[in-house]
């Protein structure tokens, strides 16, 4: 019988994995030649990430629950899919840009410095 609190092996390995390192952010991943948008890529050992899209799905999903308390998180969630397919990759980066201009970050307590 598996306890409650234990993790699946495999979320074990990705975190594992995690640790190795040899990953990168990089905003400018375009589309692929088929014109599919790149979350993230291999290459080898290393890694590369667009944080982009996962931000502007991020945002635009909290937004719409701002504009729309009313709305579903089903509803929610289907309206954002909805917009993001509709974004070409320029915009969604003008998106970030101006997110990224917006965004405030927390300054830090004498408790989190220790």
């Amino acid at each position: 019988m598996r306890r409650r609190n234990a993790r699946p092996p495999l979320l074990v390995r990705v975190w594992a994995e995690l640790g190795r390192g040899h990953i990168t952010e990089d905003i400018g991943l375009k589309s692929d030649i088929r014109g599919e948008r790149l979350h993230g890529v291999k290459c080898g050992r290393h890694i590369w990430i667009n944080p982009t899209w996962a931000i502007v799905d991020t945002v635009c999903h909290e937004l719409l629950h701002r504009l729309h308390p009313e709305w579903s998180e089903n509803y929610v969630r289907r309206t954002t899919s909805y917009l993001l397919h509709r974004m070409t990759d320029a915009e969604a980066q003008q998106f970030y840009e101006e997110y990224r201009r917006r965004v405030k970050t927390p300054k830090r307590t004498r408790r989190e410095d220790a």
